[in-house]
């Protein structure tokens, strides 16, 4: 969700370069389940996604981006607030930012931070997250460590396009490390966008479910 936003908003204001006015746009989506690094964050049930971002020139961006959750307790919501700096260097893409996961309906202690730092060429895109920590025991110092992020366009084939992910998440204390991959293949009919997803991970534990996910999600941008 929040990678594959990122990196959309990373590549428009590179490619648009330094704005003079304020850019406002908006996306809305309804996915079958919401996959997030390979776990399901719905319990593989639906999800109605949705959020603004601001461009504000030279590279500036901000936005906020909310789902609804289900982890078998108190949280049904999750609210994702971001900003940072997307740029271009000889071909080079760079993005910069900080990202904060909020869960309104649940205890303080859910929501966590990440910092992120990505490159991209051509059809290829690194991205590494770095997990804050707060100095206490709360669930985002406890689980959530650091995540590597390697994407690739495959291109174009008869309207389809065509990309992969794979990602490893170094995990603190308390739970193990794992890799997912993700196949994708999307295009745009009756205005709006489509995608399949196939995704996995390598390594499940009690805490996580290690069943693959396919995943159909009908996006627009507004």
């Amino acid at each position: 969700m929040k990678l594959l936003k990122i990196t959309a908003i990373a590549s428009l204001l590179a490619a648009s370069g330094a704005a003079s006015a304020v850019e406002i746009s908006g996306n809305v989506a309804l996915t079958t389940d919401y996959v997030w690094r390979g776990i399901s964050q719905t319990d593989g049930s639906p999800a109605i996604q949705g959020g603004f971002d601001a461009g504000f020139g030279n590279g500036l961006y901000t936005g906020i981006w909310a789902s609804n959750v289900d982890f078998g307790g108190d949280e049904s919501m999750e609210l994702d607030v971001y900003a940072g700096w997307a740029g271009e260097f000889k071909s080079v893409g760079v993005d910069i930012g900080v990202l904060h996961y909020a869960y309104p309906t649940s205890a303080p202690d859910t929501d966590f931070t990440e910092a992120y730092a990505g490159l991209s060429y051509g059809p290829a895109s690194l991205t590494q997250y770095f997990g804050f920590d707060a100095g206490s025991d709360d669930i985002g110092d406890v689980d959530f460590g650091n995540y590597t992020d390697l994407g690739l366009d495959l291109g174009e084939y008869n309207g389809i396009t065509l990309a992969v992910h794979a990602g490893h998440y170094d995990r603190k204390s308390g739970s193990d490390d794992y890799w997912d991959w993700r196949l994708a293949a999307s295009t745009s009919l009756f205005g709006v966008d489509w995608e399949v997803a196939y995704s996995d991970v390598d390594n499940a534990n009690e805490d996580r479910n290690d069943d693959p996910n396919l995943v159909l999600t009908v996006s627009k941008s507004l």
